[in-house]
């Protein structure tokens, strides 16, 4: 019996030690399965911050285990009930039963709803949303989640009830720039303000309440319409109010909805503008806009750029929308300002936002009466101040240019008071026509740009001709040769020799046919950190950039884009001065993939975003000299103000390489030279020359 009793306690203490041992088990497996349960790992990451505890994590994890869209809806969903903001546990175990009622398993109606923009504009909602798509990059939660693709997006949709729509986009809000330091702030006015009056004379140098105009305006950060009637990508912005509630937005143009908005717009732009509308979105990670920006007209890459590198942590697709017909989709209006704005007309090339003048009313809020009035009333205060200006003597041949306006009603109705003006014989009417010029010669974009650089720190690039009767000049190419060009261009038969660039500038045409250039850029030290060759063709109206260079341990800085946007300010004053025409494009030669030594083609992606195509025909560069050959690697790119098309007329191309030729490498008779007669051969049999994208063969 005692031998009995024994062994049953040590059969009874053998399984109790199983028992304890597969217990043990099993919490060592659910706590790793908790712990590397990526699910669980994308709630903590994304919903931990808005409360979300252990507890409802794991009832989360039981909700949506047989889903994995189920899974991306509830964190989506919890993102948009919280707006990001920490909630307590009841709060979850209510938004947890909300979201059982919203979910369906048919993905396609997952359609979540409010009242207007400003829940999806809060800080605690971005940063949620960044946190989100940040993890959805990681390849371990995309294969989980199985998505595909180089582009995420909301698995929800988001209906705004009322969203008011508008093709604009904003542009420099000097308050959001500095962080919203006044102190900092008012130092850049009060410096600019000296610098602009103190060195110049009054005939030239802005005046402070004309500068203080400018920064008023800039303050908030204005928009500015785009041409939504000729070359409208979709690009617009969802409001409430002003743009100070608002987010950029794309109407989808794979399907009727951006013609439909398109429609809204010009129905509305007689009275007001834009459009109150129940619109229906999508959100996309911002690298959305490197995808669409390749089918937008060349002028608007400069708002997709600002866009993507703004605050908003994503991007949005109006998928569908149904128009307002409320009392407020009549009755209201939504645009801080409305504007025009104008330079003083000096001889430099390019703009200078500190030489600028803005005149703005506020506009937000006004039906079609106070809308009209507003437009007069802007008007007659532009009109008024240059009365003012020119019926002073101390402002004698102080001389104005028009550059832009909010949009072109605004600019019509200026055009058209000035016109009245201009044919009264009276000493204000001769002066209005003979100092202030109507037309532009910046595009807008260009001079946002310049907005955007002027108002960043230690941005100061100084450019200087190269003169050949100026030696110190001179001194400053060669160095630039040297340090730069040399190692910038390492193949010697791609290169010119220093000596050819010193003939090339001292036989500078005196027939007017063509303009030679060299431009070196200088930081505040003055020195050097990169340069430009370019030429100026006034037959075909058209310009040749040959090098652009910028010091090696200086690129990806954006010097380069610097010294491009000079360039190409004084090829269009080229154009003005020699054919008092738009410039009609630029040209210029770089290394194909497979002839280009560098590993990484930086200069491909800088070209592409610049506008560029490949020509499509066999290029090849004459020898320089009789010590060099023929380079057979390269690419003829270029890009057309005018055109806007796929190809481009043989006939301009050959009229450009034949002044390149003989203008920019002193071939005398490029009609003699083999590679010249061989390239006219192939161009004149396809009439018309296919242009590439960069990038497709990059």
């Amino acid at each position: 019996m005692i031998n009995f009793i024994e062994e049953f306690a040590f059969s009874l203490e053998f399984f109790l030690n199983c028992l304890e041992l597969v217990a043990v088990l099993i919490s060592l497996f659910t706590f790793l399965f908790l712990m590397l349960n990526v699910f669980l790992r994308v709630l903590r990451a994304v919903l931990t911050s808005c409360g979300l505890g252990f507890w409802q994590r794991i009832s989360i994890m039981f909700l949506c285990r047989k889903s994995i869209i189920k899974k991306r809806a509830f964190i989506e969903f919890a993102i948009l009930k919280t707006q990001g903001h920490r909630i307590n546990n009841s709060q979850w175990k209510t938004l947890i039963n909300e979201f059982k009622m919203f979910f369906t398993e048919d993905s396609d109606n997952l359609v979540y709803s409010i009242d207007n923009c400003t829940s999806i504009i809060v800080a605690d909602f971005l940063e949620t949303v960044k946190k989100y798509f940040f993890v959805l990059q990681k390849k371990n939660i995309r294969k989980f989640f199985g998505i595909q693709g180089k582009t995420t997006k909301w698995i929800i949709k988001i209906n705004i009830k009322e969203a008011y729509a508008t093709p604009t986009c904003l542009l420099t809000g000097l308050l959001s720039k500095y962080e919203e330091n006044w102190e900092e702030f008012i130092n850049r006015y009060v410096s600019t303000a000296y610098m602009s009056e103190g060195e110049e004379s009054l005939c030239n140098g802005i005046i402070s309440s004309e500068l203080y105009l400018t920064f008023a305006w800039l303050l908030w950060g204005p928009s500015y319409e785009l041409n939504f009637k000729k070359t409208w990508d979709g690009l617009c912005q969802l409001s409430y109010g002003d743009e100070s509630n608002s987010f950029p937005a794309i109407a989808d143009t794979n399907s009727i909805v951006a013609e439909k908005l398109k429609g809204k717009f010009i129905e509305n732009e007689e009275h007001r503008y834009g459009a109150l509308i129940n619109a229906t979105i999508t959100l996309y990670e911002k690298n959305y806009y490197d995808y669409t920006r390749k089918f937008t007209n060349h002028d608007n890459i400069y708002f997709y750029e600002k866009i993507k590198k703004g605050e908003f942590p994503f991007a949005a697709q109006i998928d569908d929308f149904v128009s307002c017909t409320n009392f407020k989709s009549k009755k209201y209006y939504c645009t801080a300002y409305v504007w025009l704005l104008f330079e003083t007309d000096e001889d430099f090339y390019e703009f200078r936002p500190e030489k600028s003048l803005a005149f703005f009313v506020h506009a937000n809020l006004t039906d079609k009466s106070t809308y009209t009035f507003l437009i007069e009333t802007l008007i007659d205060k532009s009109i008024k101040h240059f009365e003012y200006i020119f019926s002073d003597n101390n402002y004698n041949g102080r001389k104005y240019r028009f550059i832009a306006a909010f949009n072109e009603m605004i600019e019509k109705k200026f055009k058209e008071k000035y016109e009245a003006l201009t044919k009264i014989d009276s000493y204000f009417g001769r002066a209005l026509k003979t100092r202030l010029n109507l037309c532009p010669k910046r595009k807008p974009t260009e001079v946002f740009n310049s907005f955007d650089e002027f108002f960043m720190r230690n941005n100061a690039i100084f450019y200087e001709n190269v003169d050949f009767r100026d030696k110190s000049t001179i001194n400053d190419l060669g160095r630039f040769y040297t340090d730069i060009y040399m190692e910038s261009f390492p193949d010697e038969n791609e290169r010119e020799t220093f000596n050819n660039l010193l003939l090339y500038l001292s036989k500078i045409d005196m027939n007017n046919e063509y303009r030679y250039h060299i431009v070196l850029a200088k930081d505040e030290n003055g020195t050097i950190v990169g340069g430009c060759v370019f030429n100026y063709y006034k037959k075909s109206n058209s310009g040749v950039i040959e090098f652009l260079a910028v010091k090696k341990d200086l690129q990806s800085n954006g010097i380069g884009s610097k010294i491009y946007k000079h360039v190409l300010s004084m090829l269009e004053e080229d154009a003005r001065f020699f054919n008092d025409k738009m410039l009609f494009g630029v040209f210029c030669e770089i290394d194909s993939p497979e002839y280009s030594k560098a590993v990484v083609k930086k200069y491909l992606y800088f070209w592409d975003r610049n506008g560029y195509k490949r020509l499509d025909f066999h290029y090849v560069q004459p020898a320089l000299s009789s010590e060099q050959q023929a380079v057979k690697g390269l690419w003829f790119i270029g890009l057309s103000f005018i055109e806007e098309k796929d190809n481009m007329s043989g006939e301009i191309i050959l009229s450009v390489l034949y002044d390149y030729l003989k203008y920019g490498m002193k071939i005398e008779f490029p009609e003699r030279d083999k590679t010249y007669i061989e390239m006219k051969k192939e161009i004149k049999e396809k009439d018309s020359i296919k242009m590439i994208n960069i990038l497709n063969e990059g």
